[in-house]
């Protein structure tokens, strides 16, 4: 019984460090995408529209 239960708790923790270096890399993206449209959001923003131009 001891034996199963060891396997199991490896199998769970492979598991588990496997799920997480792949979130790494996919944490990593996200915050390159996020800053990326950050700034397209800034340069919008900060760029005269042309109804502003208009007036």
């Amino acid at each position: 019984m001891q034996h199963i239960r060891k396997m199991i708790m490896t199998s769970i923790l492979l598991t588990t460090a496997g799920t997480l270096s792949g979130c790494g890399d996919t944490w990593e993206g996200l915050k390159k995408d996020t800053r990326e449209n950050l700034q397209a959001a800034e340069n919008a923003i900060s760029k005269p529209s042309k109804e502003d131009k208009k007036d």
